[in-house]
């Protein structure tokens, strides 16, 4: 179906301290970057701008780790460089989900620093980001609904963009099945009456 319903871009609105949305992510990348599809990373604020120090002791790391790297893909989306993202984003969630690393700012910095793009250093840190952080929140929600979270991906087409919450995926479908789920999504996509559907969850992420 997906051959007949042309695709131009892909816009992920993401949480990075979230595992689902690794999982997602990962099935994104490969099924974008398969087709030629240009994929643009945006920020999806689980926490909702609150102050860190009111968080859950136990989920402050991972969203002090996370503010970073939503701040990043802000500043890189402006300036049209959302590979930057996106490698940086891969190295961070291969190294929390994959390799049991502590998530933190200091672990965002070191990613940052291993793409080899220190100019945007400071952008981590840069607080004044976060209106547009929570911007990005917003116009993801215009697509899912205030209801829901990370991650909320915008298929573009040549009708108009189309956006969904999800999907939600675990562990991260590959080969046919990862083909067959891409289908799904840009089929869905194509039929401007379709608004949800939910399963419940029965693996981890």
């Amino acid at each position: 179906m997906s051959k007949h319903f042309d695709v131009t871009a892909v816009t992920f609105y993401f949480d990075s301290a979230c595992p689902w949305t690794w999982r997602t992510a990962r099935w994104l990348v490969d099924a974008t970057g398969r087709r030629g599809i240009p994929l643009s990373y945006r920020a999806f604020d689980l926490t909702d701008g609150a102050p860190l120090d009111e968080l859950p002791a136990e989920r402050r790391p991972a969203a002090a780790g996370s503010r970073c790297l939503l701040r990043l893909a802000e500043a890189a989306h402006a300036d049209g460089r959302d590979t930057l993202t996106g490698t940086v984003y891969a190295a961070y969630g291969a190294a929390v989900f994959d390799g049991g690393a502590d998530p933190s700012p200091e672990l965002a910095e070191r990613c940052l620093a291993e793409a080899g793009a220190a100019t945007y250093a400071d952008v981590l840190h840069d607080t004044a980001l976060d209106r547009q952080v929570a911007r990005a929140r917003e116009q993801a929600q215009e697509f899912s609904g205030e209801d829901a979270g990370s991650p909320v991906t915008v298929i573009t087409t040549p009708r108009g963009e189309h956006g969904f919450f999800g999907p939600v995926v675990a562990p991260t479908p590959t080969g046919v099945e990862a083909d067959r789920l891409w289908d799904a999504l840009v089929g869905a996509a194509s039929v401007p009456q379709f608004f949800e559907l939910r399963a419940r969850r029965t693996a981890k992420p």
